[in-house]
């Protein structure tokens, strides 16, 4: 592993992204003749223990500051003050699989990361949920081309189970948040995260945005698309694995007061995020393994 800045391309048929060895972090995808669709912002700080922004950042293994059930299991449980906020994976220097065939049958350019408990410090495993002692490694698979897959699969290597929050944090890259449409997720639940209590309230039609904070994690797995009049196209989202979809944008008092935002850019993206998080998080018993993955594509012209 090397505690070096490396940014490699990813060039496959079809397509084209870029990946950082830190936090095995997708910077940026487009598929040919398309503007890119992961966004990144007009400056990329690259500082060893804090988060890149944009792109794909992985969250494990607790999404924000992690979750706290209430033990009658009444209301839908407590934020808890873990640390880091989002875990530590993408704040840590990933070992690259030097096996992984670059191309594969498809034509896809492969990125394989790993990554294991031993680069975490005690401290940091004793907030696992379940298992202050949790043994386990992971593997971060990227395929580039005129689709963009990410697999994250994580492994109990230890003798007790544990517990753990995960998501593919992904920014979408579109003209105008307040000129988006985001569908598949008409009659489902969420939880608002902008309310005390996190409510549970149903989606009736699409979900817009209209400068306010949308902070959402959707009780579903349905496929996703972006209606982007702006930039004339739809991106579909499929998940696998992954038993919730936050859907967040920080609106623009939030956005930008964000440090490494310009002021304005909160406009250009929305995340749709494969996840499992707070009482949908995911239970591993040992020698288990479990694996969320998310798909990128662009369906057609409006």
């Amino acid at each position: 592993m090397s505690d070096q800045f490396i940014i490699r391309t990813l060039d496959g048929e079809g397509g084209s992204a870029t990946i950082s060895d830190y936090g095995a972090h997708v910077l940026r995808w487009a598929p040919a003749g398309q503007p890119d669709v992961v966004w990144q912002p007009s400056a990329v700080y690259l500082s060893e223990g804090t988060a890149i922004r944009g792109g794909v950042p992985i969250v494990f293994p607790w999404f924000n500051s992690g979750y706290d059930p209430e033990p009658d299991g009444t209301d839908n449980g407590r934020t808890a003050s873990r640390t880091p906020k989002h875990g530590f994976a993408r704040t840590s220097f990933w070992h690259r699989d030097e096996s992984a065939s670059p191309i594969d049958d498809d034509g896809n350019a492969v990125a394989r990361y790993t990554l294991d408990s031993t680069e975490a410090d005690e401290a940091t495993l004793a907030q696992f949920v379940g298992n202050p002692h949790p043994r386990f490694h992971a593997v971060y698979e990227v395929r580039s081309g005129s689709t963009l897959t990410m697999a994250f699969t994580v492994t109990n290597d230890g003798d007790a189970p544990f517990s753990y929050e995960t998501a593919l944090h992904t920014y979408l890259h579109v003209g105008d948040v307040e000129h988006v449409e985001v569908t598949g997720l008409d009659g489902t639940e969420y939880l608002d995260n902008t309310v005390s209590g996190f409510p549970v309230c149903a989606q009736h039609g699409p979900i817009r945005f209209d400068g306010s904070m949308v902070d959402r994690i959707y009780l579903s797995d349905h496929e996703i698309e972006v209606h982007d009049e702006r930039l004339d196209r739809t991106i579909v989202a499929t998940s696998h694995g992954a038993n919730t979809t936050v859907v967040w944008n920080p609106g623009e008092s939030a956005g930008n007061a964000i440090g490494d935002l310009a002021d304005g850019e909160w406009r250009g993206f929305v995340c749709v995020e494969a996840a499992a998080n707070r009482a949908n998080l995911i239970t591993l018993n040992p020698g288990e393994s479990h694996t969320i993955a998310q798909t990128l594509s662009v369906l057609q012209k409006l």
